[in-house]
Order: C-alpha cells, then structure tokens, then sequence
C-alpha cells in the first residue's frame, strides 16, 4: 500500500490508518457501503462491479452491462440496483449475479434502496417516482411537484426524503403524500441522513453544510472552507466526512471541531462514513479506494 496513500502523510490533525486499499479497473463511477456488514460495492465506467469484505478483500467481481450510472445497496448486503444508461434498472444479489431489469420509457434521474432491500425507488424526469418490490413488481407510482435528484430510504419509518432538482428538501411517504417541504437557498452536491433521521446533511457547495431536523428545518451549519459537494454522516451522527472540489477532506465530529484535515490527490467519488464514526471509505474518481481508521 505505500506510495499509494502518500496523502495520510500530508494531513493535520488526529491521523487515522490505512486499513486497505483497492483499485478498480477502470474509472469509479460509484461507491456503496453495507453498514450491518461493513462491506464496500464499487462500480466502474467499463461496468465492472466489485464487492470487497470489511477487510478490503475482494469477495466478488462481475462485468456486466454498462455506463453503470448510479448504484444503490442493502445495509444488510444482500444485494442491490444499478442503473445503468438513461432508463435500464438492473437488480443483483450478494454475488454479484444480475438477477432482471427493468427499463423505463424516460430518463431515470436517481434510484435508492431500502435498508433491507424490499423496496427500491427509481426517480424519474417527469416528476415520477415509481416504488418496486424485491421481486421488481410495480407496488406504487406517485408524482412530486419537481423531480427528485437525491434520495434516501429513512430507516426508522416508511418514507423518503429528497432534494429535488430545483431546490427543494422534501419527505414523501409510500403513497407519496408530502410530509414537509423546506425551500433551499444553495445548489446541493449530496445528502446523508443519520440513522434516526433526526440530521440531515446538505453538501451545499461554497455554503458549506447546511444541516436540518427531522422536519426539514435548518438548524445550523458547518463552515471549514472550500466548495463542499461530498458529505457523509456515521449512523448516530457523532462523525462527518466532506470533501470539497478543490480536493481537502475533512473528519469532523458534530460540533463541528475538525479532527483530521488532508489534500487528496484528486477528486472524490464519493465517501462513505462507517455506523460508529470510526472510519471512512474514500473512493477517488481514478478507481482507487481506501478505508480511513481511527482507533
């Protein structure tokens, strides 16, 4: 692994280990973590698909259709969606096996996964959101007033929430029935709910992050400079992860307090936080990955 994480060495603050490292074969275009399993799921641009144990072990590896274009995985890791192209959705189980699909007759703008995986979301242009069972069978179709960019399952109750393609932070129920809606005033990069769904993090770009309750309220936000489009939040919202697109990372805990700060060698994928907060998986856009420790 050396040579390949020079960067640790360049950081401030708390420095963590590097647990592993893996490289995908070609660009990564998307990054999912198993929080039950501690399992990480990778995808590439050359639709290469790869699961890694929570050593960093390559446990499964498949290539199958592509431009792999959004990935969405169980906490449970049992398995997962990909979307691939503008409208196909494929499901595959643990091993990796594609399973069916699913194509749409209009673009697909996002999907998301249940923790459990009984129900995905495929977000469509139009204003649709249509609800699939585990058996890929139509269980709900229902429309927003504006599409939904970025959405995530909550966990402890049947509903979702969304940041919406014009600025807007919504949660909607199974049947789509609108349970708040708070306008936003900053172009958002991404979103992480705590476990409870009493946080939510906001990537707001040069306006930091914004976070807000579980009714959409904003109720402060985090300044470290930079332009921060990555953000990830640990299960009890105790630890944070951001990037920023002109390549520092930040660990931070929820006061706010930078505990570890770095350059990295280039542009982030995506980042995924760990449930305790002890450790963050960083997947760079070149295809290479590592988990991040604290003790």
């Amino acid at each position: 692994m050396a040579g390949e994480t020079d960067w640790l060495s360049r950081g401030e603050g708390k420095r963590p280990r590097a647990a592993w490292s893996f490289a995908t074969e070609a660009p990564l275009v998307a990054l999912a973590c198993a929080r039950e399993t501690g399992e990480t799921l990778a995808a590439d641009e050359a639709g290469g698909l790869y699961r890694l144990d929570r050593h960093g072990k390559l446990a499964n590896v498949t290539h199958g259709p592509s431009p792999i274009r959004g990935l969405a995985w169980s906490d449970t890791g049992g398995g997962g969606i990909a979307l691939i192209g503008e409208e196909k959705l494929y499901w595959f189980d643990r091993q990796l096996t594609f399973q069916g699909w699913i194509e749409q007759t209009e673009p697909i703008l996002s999907v998301a996964l249940e923790a459990h995986g009984m129900y995905a979301a495929a977000n469509l242009a139009s204003c649709s959101t249509v609800l699939y069972d585990a058996n890929r069978k139509q269980v709900r179709r229902f429309r927003s007033v504006q599409p939904l960019k970025t959405v995530e399952f909550l966990i402890h109750k049947p509903a979702l929430v969304a940041v919406t393609e014009f600025g807007m932070l919504v949660s909607l129920d199974f049947q789509g029935e609108s349970l708040w809606q708070q306008q936003l005033f900053a172009h958002v990069g991404d979103l992480s709910i705590t476990g409870d769904g009493q946080k939510i993090l906001l990537a707001s770009y040069t306006h930091g992050i914004k976070c807000h309750d579980e009714h959409g309220s904003q109720i402060g936000s985090y300044q470290m400079g930079g332009t921060i489009f990555k953000v990830s939040s640990s299960y009890d919202g105790r630890r944070m992860a951001a990037a920023t697109t002109e390549h520092f990372f930040y660990y931070m805990n929820s006061d706010g307090q930078i505990l570890w700060r770095t350059i990295l060698p280039e542009d982030v994928c995506r980042l995924h936080c760990d449930p305790l907060g002890t450790a963050v998986v960083v997947g760079l856009q070149s295809g290479r990955i590592a988990r991040l420790e604290w003790a």
